[in-house]
């Protein structure tokens, strides 16, 4: 039993060392640690996987002190938001939830901790992120007024009220981008540690590939319902309808774009297409988005698959 513990006690002292680096390394050496801050959950991972959930917690919280004592007052929001992650993650592949389960608790999670820390910084910093973020487009606005007044003589008609729209509409779009950029960065630390926890020797389970994709028809129908009630009233600029409007615009287009990319990897795996092919696809469904979220609305709708299928067995 004393044998065990002294292992655990070491394990333990390991790991902590392992996450101060990986924070040091990610906020004190530019080109490196853009690489190794993907990682820097990865030892709490690893702990919790072989550990009880409450000296994971001790051992987080001990990694949260040394990031003070490395990097100050400064280091310790990063450390809080790794770290909750990483046990978020060792969580549910200690739970053998699925994978999806996995990607959706350590989206939200960061979702909640970011937004907890935006309310503190107003509150206690005197600091709004999104107002600030304003005022540069606002200075940028006036600085391209200026440029177009010195060089470019008299404005084009309605050019102000264009570019006070686009401000407004960015304003508006913040809320969807913030979570469609949450859940993004979710997705790329899951996969990274849940591969490298797999690499090192434990079992993890498996995100079904990317060209199974399938959103439910629902999803359409609700781009249909957002779509008319954008031709059908009219929402001002600024009012809780149309910030409702704009940002499940976002976030249904960008769904259904993913559907669309989704739907190319088929096809392309379906006709037994090389890979580099489906590389150069998807180059171009970046590119020409439009049509993308199109495909992904067909695909979503009318299962287009389907055919292919069909296609397939004669």
């Amino acid at each position: 039993m004393q044998e065990d513990n002294a292992k655990k006690i070491t394990y333990g002292a390991m790991m902590i060392a392992f996450f101060a680096i990986l924070l040091a390394i990610s906020f004190y050496i530019p080109v490196l640690g853009t690489i190794t801050m993907f990682y820097i959950p990865l030892p709490l991972i690893l702990y919790r996987i072989r550990n009880d959930r409450a000296s994971s917690i001790l051992i987080m919280f001990t990694g949260i002190v040394l990031s003070l004592l490395i990097g100050g007052i400064y280091l310790v929001p990063f450390a809080v938001v790794f770290g909750i992650l990483g046990i978020v993650i060792g969580d549910t592949i200690k739970l053998r939830k699925t994978k999806l389960y996995t990607f959706m608790a350590s989206g939200l999670t960061i979702l909640i901790i970011s937004v907890i820390m935006y309310v503190g910084a107003v509150l206690f910093l005197k600091f709004n992120f999104i107002e600030e973020i304003m005022r540069i487009m606002q200075v940028a606005r006036q600085d391209v007024l200026a440029f177009f007044e010195t060089y470019g003589g008299e404005l084009p008609a309605n050019f102000k009220e264009q570019l006070d729209a686009s401000i407004a509409f960015y304003q508006a779009a913040i809320p969807s981008v913030f979570i469609i950029g949450v859940f993004s960065f979710a997705f790329i630390f899951v996969s990274l540690n849940m591969h490298a926890v797999q690499r090192l020797g434990n079992n993890v389970v498996k995100f079904p590939p990317f060209r199974e994709m399938k959103l439910p028809m629902i999803t359409v129908w609700y781009y249909l319902l957002v779509l008319l009630a954008g031709f059908l009233f009219e929402m001002e600029q600024g009012s809780n309808a149309n910030l409702i409007y704009v940002n499940a615009s976002i976030v249904l287009r960008f769904l259904f774009f993913l559907q669309g990319i989704s739907f190319i990897h088929y096809f392309m795996n379906e006709k037994k297409l090389p890979r580099w092919l489906a590389f150069i696809a998807t180059i171009f469904a970046l590119i020409l988005h439009p049509i993308t979220i199109i495909i992904g609305i067909l695909d979503s709708g009318i299962g287009i698959r389907t055919w292919i299928k069909k296609d397939k067995t004669k």
